[in-house]
């Protein structure tokens, strides 16, 4: 398959509709000033809500976007566009990572990836010569709101292990799970979330009949003849549960809560819109590029001062409208504090770009030494995820005018332009096409928690892959359960330099499966688990047939294929083709005296003062089941560090 930046262009040539709140004019740099009390690098999950948060507090606070604040563009707004989005040149990168280091093996995934020109790429087997090796793309948002406003906005709180294991590890008790409860009442604050209309489902009763199978899948007695009856009450559970004290091992059968008000994409970015609209002193400089971060180093310790950029559009190697290197060179000062909020790929590379690291890789580049720390861009975690797709002989109705292109043919789009968000009014794009999910517990999990999430929709997403977005919605013909490996054990995946140009993309090795985090079994546990996700996901389509009612159409299975049936045969299924788009833990809280650990536990940047880390690279183990949960809770507990600190500092 061979995909262009110009067909992605064309896709998306219509996609500035006024349909989306604008953002006020960032300043020009001579026109703002260059000093304030923190900047913080990075607008999404960690930093988006931290400077709304000080800035809320009164202080004033410089918030740096590398990308562009999204005016005006549809499709970071409709919840059915929540692959469309990820695909829009404007507003992504294509960062390309390894799943394993030996490349022939790598290349046993129909979704590696070849350059075969600038910004050209063939994805699968047969390159023509000279192609280029890549590896496998891993979507990232470059835009206000960073990620968050690309995102399958799924939104699952973390366990309470996830928090526990924090207050453990470091003896700080404001980690525990109970004290962390206030900054997830904080997130509710400007958070909103609901599920998908149950009401569209009945527009397509073949796709109920799916979701009804996945309910039965778990042991949930559904009637035969009255399914419906209990899959709407089904889809009244909520997995967010604040009531039931063992939530966290709760099985069974759930709505998929989304980050979503009355069916549209509501987050970060509007929590940053509202908090200058407000008149708080936060000031957000989009299309800034941040190189490097400044150091006092004439103390007794290395002091965070301030950061060096660059102002352009699309200065990252990584976008693919990339095409100068030159931007407007600037800096800023801060008179308290630097927190990098750049994410679990470009956090570690902008640290050592700074001369934090190890020492080993900053000297291999020439760059000066500013803290030795081994653990930057280490321990670096993500899930796998798997998929069961099928194809069955009719369209699914409920998907009938969407065409998920912009362009005028697209009825889905008119329907939710056009229409308020009652009883189905606004149609499929005010959903992300997942209305429910199984939660279970496999047999290797570590814990009494679950550990896999199977979720379901009509759509045939088989992982990322330049074009992904076109491919998964080229037919409404497809349905397909997809298993989350949640709480997995692999930490191997590493940061690395590849070069001391901040617009070069960092050498990204996860080292899947039986290439990394071996000891005590653990990839074969994170296997066997999802081998056992794959047989349920099977157990749903096969009761599927138990609720003819409903009406349908026979399907055939594709991935991972009526041939794929032994335990042995299934897992290199899995080690070949999964997946991850939860990548974290790779500059690591920790305590005292572990050399690894690169942060305390009040997110400071170990060595050096002044700088702290607060984004999806904190975690010393990835948390929960979907990600953006976590970060949010700990962006709003690294305010109160902050602002409590600063208060002490100025004697209040």
């Amino acid at each position: 398959m061979r995909f262009s930046l110009l067909s992605s262009c064309l896709a998306f040539s219509a996609s500035l509709i006024a349909a989306v709140p604008t953002f006020p004019n960032a300043q020009s740099t001579r026109d703002v000033d260059s000093e304030f009390d923190y900047v913080i690098v990075g607008s999404g999950a960690g930093g988006g809500p931290l400077a709304c948060r000080l800035a809320m507090a009164g202080y004033k606070t410089l918030l740096l976007e590398a990308g562009g604040d999204a005016n005006g563009n549809v499709n970071i707004s409709v919840p059915g566009y929540q692959a469309v989005v990820t695909a829009d040149p404007k507003l992504r990168w294509d960062i390309f990572v390894n799943h394993y280091k030996d490349q022939n093996r790598a290349k046993r995934d129909p979704k590696y990836v070849y350059e075969i020109g600038p910004y050209e790429y063939h994805v699968g087997p047969n390159p023509p010569p000279g192609a280029k090796d890549l590896g496998i793309l891993y979507p990232r948002g470059s835009m206000l709101g960073g990620s968050v406003t690309h995102n399958a906005l799924i939104w699952i709180i973390p366990h309470k292990q996830d928090f526990d294991t924090i207050a453990t590890i470091t003896g700080d008790d404001s980690w525990a799970a109970s004290n962390m409860n206030q900054y997830l009442n904080k997130v509710y604050q400007w958070l909103p979330n609901m599920p998908t209309d149950p009401t569209i489902l009945l527009r397509d009763l073949p796709l109920a009949r799916h979701l009804v199978a996945g309910a039965n899948a778990v042991g949930i007695d559904v009637p035969v003849l009255t399914p419906l009856a209990k899959l709407s009450q089904l889809l009244l559970m909520s997995p967010n549960s604040r009531v039931n004290p063992a939530r966290d091992a709760t099985e069974g059968y759930f709505q998929v809560p989304l980050t979503m008000k009355l069916g549209e994409r509501s987050a970060v970015r509007e929590f940053i819109l509202k908090t200058v609209a407000d008149g708080h002193p936060l000031t957000v400089r989009t299309n800034t590029f941040v190189t490097k971060i400044n150091f006092n180093t004439t103390g007794s310790k290395p002091r965070a001062t301030g950061v060096e950029y660059m102002e352009g559009e699309y200065l990252y190697k990584a976008s693919p409208l990339h095409r100068t290197n030159f931007g407007k060179r600037g800096s800023a000062k801060a008179k308290r504090e630097v927190i990098v909020s750049a994410g679990t790929f470009n956090t570690p590379q902008l640290l050592k770009l700074s001369g934090i690291g190890p020492a080993p890789e900053l000297l291999r580049f020439g760059i000066p030494i500013i803290k030795h720390l081994p653990g930057v861009g280490t321990n670096m975690m993500d899930r796998y995820e798997i998929p069961v797709n099928v194809v069955h002989e009719d369209d699914f109705s409920v998907l009938d005018g969407c065409t998920f292109d912009l362009k005028p043919h697209d009825l889905c789009l008119k329907q939710w332009l056009d229409n308020p968000y009652i009883l189905a009014a606004r149609g499929a794009y005010a959903s992300n096409g997942l209305a429910a999910m199984m939660l279970k517990r496999s047999s290797f999990a570590s814990t009494s928690d679950i550990d896999l999430s199977i979720f379901g929709g009509p759509l045939n997403f088989q992982g990322y892959f330049p074009g992904w977005h076109d491919f998964s919605v080229r037919d409404h013909k497809h349905f397909s359960w997809y298993s989350l490996k949640a709480h997995t054990r692999n930490r191997a995946g590493t940061v690395e330099l590849r070069s001391a140009d901040p617009l070069d993309q960092p050498e990204i090795n996860f080292n899947y499966f039986d290439t990394g985090t071996t000891a005590g079994g653990a990839d074969q546990l994170d296997l066997g688990a999802l081998i056992q996700a794959i047989r349920k996901s099977r157990e749903a389509l096969a009761d599927y047939y138990k609720f003819p009612i409903l009406g349908g159409t026979n399907y055939t299975e594709e991935k991972p294929g009526a041939h794929v049936q032994s335990d042995e045969a299934i897992g290199q299924f899995i080690k070949d083709e999964a997946w991850g788009h939860h990548a974290a833990c790779s500059c690591p809280i920790g305590e005292e005296g572990n050399p690894m650990a690169v942060l305390d536990s009040e997110f400071r940047v170990r060595g050096v003062d002044g700088l702290r880390v607060v984004d999806a690279s904190v975690f010393p183990d990835i948390p929960g089941i979907f990600i953006q949960s976590a970060i949010f809770m700990v962006s709003e507990k690294a305010a109160d560090v902050l602002i409590r600190e600063a208060k002490a500092a100025d004697g209040e």
